[in-house]
C-alpha cells in the first residue's frame, strides 16, 4: 500500500513541472509578440504622418507670414509710408475685340491696370491666361452703344477691375487692381 501512494506523488511532480514549463513558454510567446507589436508599431509608422504634421505646421507659417504682411502694410499706410503703385499692361498688343449687338463693331483698347505693389503684379502675371479670357469674354458682351459713351468706358473699366480682383482673389479694396485705364480706345 506505500507503494501505491507513492506513485500519485510521483505522478504529480512531472505534471507540475510540467505546468510551470508550459506556462513560461506561454509567458515568452505573450512577451515576443508584445514586443515585437511594438517594434512594428514604430519603426513601420507611416512616414505621410510626419509629413502631414510638417505641412500643416508650414501652411500655419504661411499664414501668420501673409498675416504679418497685410498688418505691416496696414501700419504703412497709417504712416503714410505709402509706396508708389505700380503699372502693368495686361498684354503687349492692344485687345481687338468684336461687340455684341446686330451691327458689326470693333473695339481695341490697351489697357494698363495700377496695382497696389510688385507682389500683386507677380500675382497677375501668372494669372494672365485667365485674366485675358476673362476681359475678352467681358469686352465682347458690350454693344457699340455702351462702350462710346465716356459713362460706358467707366463701367467697363470697373467691372474689369472687378472681374481681375475675383480672378486674384483680392480681399481688400486697397489690394490687387486698383485701377484699369484705357491708354488706346478705339471703337468702330
Amino acid at each position: 500500500m506505500s507503494e501505491a501512494k507513492a506513485d500519485p506523488k510521483a505522478d504529480a511532480a512531472p505534471k507540475s513541472k510540467k505546468n510551470i514549463l508550459l506556462f513560461a513558454i506561454i509567458g515568452l510567446v505573450v512577451l515576443v509578440l508584445i514586443v515585437g507589436g511594438a517594434l512594428a508599431f514604430f519603426l513601420l509608422k507611416s512616414p505621410a504622418e510626419g509629413n502631414a504634421d510638417e505641412a500643416v505646421a508650414e501652411a500655419n507659417a504661411h499664414a501668420d507670414a501673409e498675416k504679418k504682411e497685410k498688418e505691416k502694410k496696414k501700419k504703412e499706410k497709417e504712416k503714410g509710408e505709402h509706396k508708389a503703385p505700380v503699372f502693368d499692361k495686361l498684354q503687349d498688343q492692344p485687345f481687338t475685340v468684336n461687340l455684341a449687338g446686330e451691327t458689326e463693331s470693333v473695339l481695341q483698347a490697351e489697357i494698363m491696370v495700377e496695382l497696389s505693389d510688385e507682389h500683386e503684379k507677380e500675382k497677375l502675371k501668372g494669372l494672365q491666361p485667365k485674366v485675358l479670357d476673362a476681359v475678352n469674354r467681358l469686352i465682347r458682351s458690350k454693344t457699340l452703344e455702351e462702350v462710346k459713351t465716356t459713362k460706358g468706358q467707366e463701367d467697363l473699366a470697373r467691372e474689369i477691375r472687378e472681374k481681375i480682383n475675383e480672378i486674384m482673389e483680392v480681399e481688400a479694396k486697397d489690394e490687387g487692381v486698383l485701377s484699369v485705364n484705357f491708354t488706346k480706345y478705339f471703337y468702330q
